[in-house]
């Protein structure tokens, strides 16, 4: 998995570079850019779902990474690609919580509305993918995938996302119920809000 990941990595960035290189910059400030990079950085707040998750709370952890967008159509129709640090940890008690750490790609499509000169509205809808280097306790995979959806702002080289993050993976290990150890369905759902800064394929 990890492969996988330094991969899709490496693809990303080579992705970047050619679109950088081969979009040019349109000069209609009510048209959306061609491509766009840059840095987010925000909040998560996960929760587990599932069997056996009494006492297990939302907690909110900080989250960054890069994103990089292209536009695949006549239409302002994009895909973009991410890659992030997410933490899927949560809070056990009032003083207790276990962490998560994972680095995600996510893997969206979008379409940009424009509602004012240099100001866009941008749905979006995909997929992410994890790999978790840092698992809590009754947690007993590395990996995660599910769909992805949520809305971002774009207003010259600032964005905004929010979303949220539907896990379609069983991490589930086995619990022990009170009387037998049994197996255990669990997934996450995690509401992400970030703000972040365009160098690439902004006005």
């Amino acid at each position: 998995m990890k492969k996988i990941m330094m991969m899709l990595a490496a693809a990303m960035l080579l992705t970047a570079t050619t679109a950088n290189a081969q979009f040019r910059k349109k000069d209609n400030n009510r048209v959306p850019d061609r491509f766009h990079m840059g840095i987010r950085g925000g909040v998560t707040s996960n929760i587990y779902t599932g069997d056996d998750t009494s006492g297990i709370d939302p907690l909110a952890f900080p989250t960054g990474g890069f994103a990089l967008d292209f536009q695949v159509a006549p239409i302002p129709l994009f895909v973009g690609i991410g890659l992030n640090y997410m933490n899927y940890g949560f809070k056990t008690n009032k003083k207790d919580y276990d962490e998560a750490h994972s680095i995600q790609m996510p893997i969206t499509v979008s379409y940009h509305i424009n509602v004012a000169p240099n100001l866009f509205i941008n749905p979006f809808v995909g997929e992410f993918m994890a790999y978790d280097f840092d698992t809590p306790n009754g947690v007993k995979e590395d990996f995660n995938y599910g769909i992805r959806f949520g809305c971002g702002i774009n207003f010259g080289r600032l964005t905004f996302d929010v979303g949220y993050d539907l896990g379609l993976y069983n991490l589930g290990g086995e619990y022990y119920n009170g009387s037998r150890y049994v197996d255990r369905d669990l997934s996450t759902g995690t509401f992400f809000a970030t703000i972040g800064f365009n160098w690439a394929g902004s006005r």
